[in-house]
């Protein structure tokens, strides 16, 4: 939640299409948390619908933490790493994308 506020914080009028990325990203978030989605299929469609955005500074670094957290829900679901160290490295994951946009 608190990256897509970053997102539409950050969100001039003409990017409605990364407005449009922030509400979906909640939504199949709340899923992957749920466990209805898995948190790597979550990552593959983030990355897939960052790809199909226009080229903007903020899509570049979206999509680079995106492949990170791909990678370790990859990790994660092929119990390299528990639940707990999922946990710590997604945060921290995301607590430097929230930083990078500010």
């Amino acid at each position: 939640m608190a990256v897509a506020a970053v997102v539409l914080g950050c969100s001039s009028p003409r990017d409605g299409n990364l407005d449009e990325f922030a509400r979906w990203h909640e939504g199949a978030r709340a899923q992957a948390q749920a466990g209805t989605l898995s948190w790597s299929e979550f990552y593959r469609q983030s990355f897939d619908r960052l790809t199909a955005l226009p080229p903007s500074l903020q899509q570049d670094t979206r999509l680079e933490n995106t492949v990170l957290l791909l990678s370790t829900a990859r990790k994660y679901e092929a119990q390299e790493i528990s639940a707990q160290q999922f946990a710590s490295e997604r945060d921290h994951i995301e607590s430097q994308l929230q930083a990078r946009l500010r």
